[in-house]
Order: structure tokens, then sequence, then C-alpha cells
């Protein structure tokens, strides 16, 4: 009597190509020989159906004569595996593949070597002064650093570096899979030594054979001139220390610079608010402005409009690209007096019959 593939999967004979996929990759977990309570011959049937109808021809020729083709009717199938033939064509078989070995079909692991330790990335509050001039700060952090026993070999001092027992001293260990595709070896770098395929005899009893220690870090680092809040520099080998002489990681310093009482900043440019007298803005004047640099003397032209702007080249914040600094625009807020003296009312009255 014909298998009915359709049973098999648990699907209905309308079921989608991807319905087809989900039911067969449920199965095939359930059943694989290699899992507890898998069955061998189940794990066959449920492959020899998905076989059938993951593929459009077969399933046509299966829904019209009840059997899957035989020979030469199979679609440009790939080669057989453990007495099986795997046709490829139109399927995706490597998300199938990494639900088996956790992550991709790579047959052989290259040995882990470390290159660099981690990096560190911290937080530090500036004030505009201190990103206008480049200020030093003092930066306590903690990190690992180089163990001071075993200078970051990992090993007690005048202990032996040996093969790794794990590994052979190869610094790979292999691992073998029973797939639906057949025995897999894989290789993967030994954890036992890092794949460096040797270990000391006797490891540093202060690190514990880490060849780092976590400690309390404090140094003296240079805010880069300019920066602005959001943006971060780096500074080289402040990072967590790495064993066997491995390069440091790099410490990341992310800004945020506090708001100014005076100045506010759009990149490169400051913008300050400057209070004038209604006399200062009709008669024009020269008032004194104090930059982040220096004092200026500043000429308000006569007849000068609330809101008008006065820009005030290269006083603004240095660029960071280290060429030249930003301007220093000064906005005119012409003020009108709340209160009036008797005498001031009397000359507005006189204004006004002039039609000012």
């Amino acid at each position: 009597m014909a298998k009915d593939f359709y049973t098999i999967l648990g699907v209905g004979k309308n079921a989608s190509e991807e319905e087809i996929k989900k039911a067969y990759r449920k199965l095939a977990h359930q059943h694989h020989p290699d899992k507890a309570g898998g069955s061998d011959a189940k794990f066959k049937e449920v492959n020899e159906a998905y076989q059938t109808l993951s593929d459009a021809k077969k399933r046509r020729h299966y829904d019209a004569f009840g059997s899957a083709p035989q020979g030469g009717q199979s679609s440009g199938g790939g080669a057989g595996f453990g007495g099986f033939q795997w046709d490829f064509q139109g399927g995706d078989f490597s998300d199938i593949f990494s639900d088996f070995f956790g992550g991709g079909g790579q047959g052989r692991g290259q040995p882990h070597r470390q290159e660099k330790g981690e990096d560190i990335r911290v937080a530090l509050h500036s004030t505009l002064e201190d990103s206008a001039f480049g200020a030093e700060k003092e930066l306590s952090i903690k990190r690992d650093v180089e163990c001071s026993r075993c200078k970051g070999s990992q090993a007690e001092p005048k202990s032996e570096i040996v093969s790794c027992a794990h590994c052979g001293g190869t610094g790979r260990v292999s691992r073998q899979y029973r797939t639906m595709f057949g025995t897999i070896a894989q290789q993967s770098a030994c954890s036992a030594c890092q794949g460096r395929g040797k270990v000391p005899k006797h490891k540093c009893t202060q690190c514990h054979g880490a060849g780092v220690r976590k400690e309390t870090d404090t140094f003296k680092i240079k805010i880069p001139a300019g920066i602005d809040s959001e943006q971060m520099f780096k500074v080289q080998g402040k990072g967590n220390a790495a064993p066997l002489g491995a390069q440091s990681g790099d410490l990341y310093v992310a800004v945020t610079v506090a708001k100014h009482p005076i100045f506010s900043r759009k990149g490169s440019d400051l913008y300050l608010d400057l209070p004038v007298r209604f006399s200062q803005a009709a008669f024009g004047d020269k008032i004194d402005i104090k930059t982040l640099y220096d004092t200026v003397s500043l000429k308000v032209p006569a007849g000068i409009q609330s809101e008008s702007v006065i820009k005030l080249g290269g006083k603004g914040m240095p660029r960071v690209s280290g060429f030249g600094k930003g301007d220093l625009l000064v906005k005119v807020r012409v003020q009108t007096p709340a209160k009036l003296s008797r005498r001031q009312k009397e000359l507005l009255e006189e204004l006004k019959k002039e039609n000012l």
C-alpha cells in the first residue's frame, strides 16, 4: 500500500511549501536518531515524505499517481547521504542545518586566539569651557590589568609550559554529529587552552591562570577641544588588558556637555542674546561682550531692529577637526521698559508727536 506522505507530515493536501517545511523540521527534530526517543525508521519516513512533497514536480506526480517518481524522474537532486538522495534545488537547507549545529553549517572551526582585550565605554560630563579649551580630567575605572605576578603569562613563576592534555597540543577538538546528511565532524578551538595547544603546568596563584586582574585604574585623559554632546573619543590601550602579551582594548568616552547659562551651541557656532535699550538701538552704541576667550567691544549700529544678529567671527567653538573655530552669533533683543518715570513719559509723549 502506498504511503500517505501528507499524513506522515501531518499536513493537508493543500498545504503550502512553508507549511510542509515547518512540519518537516518539527518532525525531523522529534524523530532524529540522536535524540532521546528518536526513531531511525520514523526519521527516514519523514525524510522520504519531505523529499517528495517539497519538490513541485515530484508532488504533482505523487498527487496524480499516489507514489513518488522513480529513477530519472528526479528533478536535479544532489549526491546521496546515508541512503537518501537530497534535492537542494529551490530549497534552503542552511536554516535546517543550523538547527542541529547551533549556528550555521561550518564543519571546521578555526582555533580561537585572543588578539586584543575588550573595549570599555564610559560616560563623562563636561562643561562648555572644558570642551572649548580641551581640559584634562582624572578618570577612575575598573578594568582588567596585567597580573603583576605572572606578567600575563597565566603561569606561576618558573612553572613549565606543557602540551594541553585535552586537545593533545593541537589547539583543536573534534566532535561528530549524526545528521540527516550523514555523520559530520566539526572542529572548534579547545576551551582548555583557548586554541593555543599549550598550558602552564601550574597556574598563577594570584590571577588563577587568567593572566589579568580586575583593578581600579586612575589616570588622566584630555578632552578633545570642540567636542560636543553625544560625541565619543578614544583613549587607546585603556580598555581591558589581555593575557599572553596581547594588545589591550581601548577606552571609549561618551561626552555630555552641560547647558551653559549664557551661550547656546549649534555645531561649532555659539549663540548669545544681547539685551539692548531703546536708546542704544535708536542711536547705536558700543557694548562690551564677554566671549569664552576674551572681552570684545561690539558695535551696535544705529536703528538696529530687535532679533537682528551680529556675527563675531572665530569666537565660537573649536572645530574637532582642528581647523579654526566657529562664530559667535549675537542676537539683539531691544527691551521695552515696563515702568517709566514722569520725565521719561514726557519725552516719549514728545516723540509720539513726531511719529516715533
